[in-house]
């Protein structure tokens, strides 16, 4: 008997199974586009996103480096029409948010005469480098940290290797891991004092406390008692108390002193000592009423780009202005 014509078993197996893989490579394709494109298409947006954050980035610098010539020619002014820097002036006061279009910016300027100077523990004469380390000492006592890391810190920005009695040196620190060496100079910023020893053991709320009253500047310097702040006032010597520091205070707001002598007569009159006593336990070379140093902090909002910074200024005997330094950080 002759088999009953049509189609094969054969053929009518295999022609669904065909399709079926046809479809399933026609949604492979389609899936593998869909992927690349959203993959260019997300390319394409972080690209649209960087260039215009770049671009607005740049815009607010351009701004930023405005207010920082407006800065400078503030500064030049008022030593050229003022004898004393107090915080009853102009330069001193906060800036009042300035609109442009498509942002704003604000700042703020700081007198860094009104802090400590760490970099001052590398006066070369004896007797002025112990005045130095008793007033960082008795600073570091008043906000009850620890103070024998004077020591600790003088070796960290001396040239030599010989660790002070309750100092340390490099072979301190290269037994740490990871291991580093003493800076051997000056400081440049704080930060970095958070590798010497005695003050890596400060717990974020102490550092920020110790950090408010000092400054890392490149030469030694004088302590401005018209902008001082009182944690700072109350360090200068060992019978300043918080009762004259906080006259003193009220004082400085009503008639700032115009030289160090008026600062020493405010002080003969509140303590009943004389010149002579106030002068051995605070010279005139360790006050001042001018001041040199001036730190710039601040926010600008531009656009997509919103970012903190601060600048250092100096300002020499003959009012020029100069720009030391200058950060950019996130907005705060």
């Amino acid at each position: 008997m002759k088999p009953f014509p049509g189609p094969s078993c054969k053929a009518v197996c295999t022609k669904p199974i065909q399709k079926g893989f046809a479809l399933l490579t026609v949604l492979l394709v389609v899936a593998v586009v869909s992927v690349l494109g959203s993959n260019i298409l997300y390319k394409e947006h972080l690209s649209l996103k960087r260039s215009t954050y770049m671009l607005h980035q740049s815009q607010s610098l351009s701004v930023l480096y405005g207010l920082e010539s407006w800065i400078k020619t503030g500064l030049k002014l008022d030593a050229e029409n003022s004898t004393l820097d107090a915080l009853s002036e102009r330069w001193a006061q906060p800036l009042v948010a300035i609109p442009f279009e498509g942002g704003e910016i604000t700042g703020q300027l700081e007198d860094l005469l009104a802090k400590i100077n760490v970099n001052n523990l590398l006066e070369k004469e004896p007797d002025k480098q112990r005045l130095w380390r008793a007033l960082l000492t008795r600073y570091a006592v008043n906000l009850e940290l620890k103070s024998n890391f004077v020591d600790s810190l003088t070796d960290w920005i001396d040239s030599d290797d010989e660790p002070l009695p309750l100092g340390a040196e490099s072979e301190t620190y290269l037994l740490k891991v990871p291991a580093y060496r003493t800076a051997n100079q000056a400081v440049v910023t704080l930060s970095e004092l958070k590798n010497v020893q005695g003050l890596n053991a400060l717990s974020r709320k102490q550092w920020d406390q110790f950090q408010q009253g000092i400054t890392a500047l490149p030469m030694v310097t004088a302590i401005n008692i018209n902008t001082v702040s009182e944690i700072v006032l109350l360090s200068l010597t060992d019978w300043m108390n918080q009762e004259i520091a906080q006259a003193w205070i009220h004082q400085r707001k009503i008639e700032p002193a115009q030289s160090v002598e008026d600062f020493k007569a405010f002080l003969t009159e509140q303590t009943g000592y004389a010149v002579k006593e106030i002068e051995r336990d605070l010279p005139d070379w360790m006050i001042t009423v001018q001041s040199q140093f001036f730190l710039l902090k601040g926010h600008i909002h531009y656009g997509d780009s919103d970012q903190g910074f601060s600048a250092i200024f100096y300002r020499g005997i003959d009012a020029k202005v100069s720009l030391l330094q200058r950060w950019l950080s996130a907005s705060e």
